[in-house]
């Protein structure tokens, strides 16, 4: 089974190695793998580590200037052939056997179309932290509403992808909770419950940055695809996180946006 693996990449020259090794780690009799990485000029070590794996077999380097991570994400896709299609951040990892159970997996249900596994908090250093414990299984109805997919662990067959479309560059820190919502409208994804990837938190990854900016763009989602009762939800369910905190919700009102037409 052919996958292609896109990974955007801005400056991540200290964990950039450690996510190829996770990719080109993954290669297995059954496994045909396509990976390129998108770099955006980054001036910060990567260009070297980056020249390092540019003749390997199964490595594709580009670097060109992108319009942001979706934008780059994209490109990446765009210039792919395989079967199945993911993209892993220049600080996140593959673990162990990753893309092996996940073409078992596919293989297998011939009919599933788009799957989403588990995952692990992981630390500047590799330590694990937490698994990551807000996943939920599938229903399109909370997707509208909370964002419980985890993107590192999620695989999409390429009809998929074709017939979706391409991320939303208009967005910085959420596109690609939109697109599970786009995806939806066509395909149900399927939970797996095996731990496929490493979520790395450091502090200044998209994660963990642009608090005012990435809930204004969650608003944006939560309208554009669900309306006025899935945005009250959502409020609802924000207060209570917040309220579990103690600390303020930031002061933000969403840009006015039509909504897209609802299947």
């Amino acid at each position: 089974m052919k996958f292609t693996i896109v990974t955007p990449s801005y400056n991540k020259g200290a964990y950039i190695e450690r996510t190829i090794q996770s990719v080109l780690a993954q290669q297995h009799p059954t496994i045909e793998l396509e990976y390129l990485v998108l770099d955006n000029f980054s001036d910060d070590g990567t260009a070297e580590i980056l020249d390092r794996y540019a003749q390997h077999p199964h490595v594709q380097v580009h670097r060109y200037h992108d319009r942001g991570q979706a934008d780059a994400i994209n490109q990446g896709w765009q210039k792919g052939s395989g079967e199945i299609y993911a993209w892993l951040n220049a600080d996140d990892v593959y673990l162990d056997q990753c893309l092996q159970q996940v073409a078992e997996y596919f293989q297998q249900h011939p009919q599933v179309m788009a799957i989403y596994g588990e995952a692990i908090y992981i630390d500047a250093n590799d330590r694990v932290l937490k698994p990551v414990t807000n996943i939920r299984n599938y229903s399109r109805k909370q997707l509208l509403s909370h964002d419980f997919i985890t993107q590192p662990a999620t695989f999409l067959r390429r009809e998929v992808v074709e017939k979706t479309g391409l991320l939303a560059t208009e967005y910085r820190y959420v596109f690609d909770w939109d697109y599970w919502i786009r995806i939806s409208r066509q395909y149900d994804f399927v939970r797996v419950p095996i731990v496929l990837a490493g979520y790395r938190i450091t502090g200044d990854n998209l994660t963990t940055t642009g608090n005012k900016r990435r809930l204004q763009e969650m608003l944006q989602v939560v309208w554009r695809h669900g309306g006025l009762f899935h945005l009250f939800r959502f409020g609802l369910r924000l207060v209570r996180k917040y309220a579990a905190r103690k600390v303020e919700i930031p002061s933000v009102a969403p840009h006015p946006t039509s909504r897209s037409p609802q299947p």
